[in-house]
């Protein structure tokens, strides 16, 4: 199992949280958080992000009236990385291209933002 995750790492490319405010900056990714609503109450957000409940993805993925028929490029977080990555690949597995993950989440992003107020 371990092999079959190191694949599935090199196939959805993560995007560090140092890039996230050019892109937010530049709005040149759509971003997907697909947390739950509550967590994103609690936790905040990231501007611009699109909500689309983890639980809730499969039904866009399939939907022909969905953000998900552009380009992209999409850029996928959760709140550590790990519920974005598995979203980003089943999006891939429907065949949408451009998709990437943001690595270490929300709470990644918030701790660099908290470093740069010190």
């Amino acid at each position: 199992m371990i092999a079959q995750e190191k694949k599935h790492r090199e196939v959805i490319e993560q995007i560090t949280v140092d890039c996230l405010d050019a892109i937010i900056s530049e709005n040149s990714y759509t971003i997907i958080d697909v947390r739950n609503p509550k967590g994103i109450e609690d936790q905040g957000s990231i501007p611009g992000a699109i909500n689309i409940p983890f639980d809730t993805i499969d039904k866009h993925y399939e939907s022909y009236n969905t953000i998900f028929n552009n380009e992209g490029p999409f850029l996928f977080c959760c709140t550590g990385g790990v519920m974005s990555y598995m979203a980003a690949l089943k999006a891939q597995e429907k065949g949408i291209k451009n998709v990437f993950n943001l690595e270490g989440g929300h709470s990644a992003w918030k701790k660099l933002k908290k470093s740069e107020e010190s």
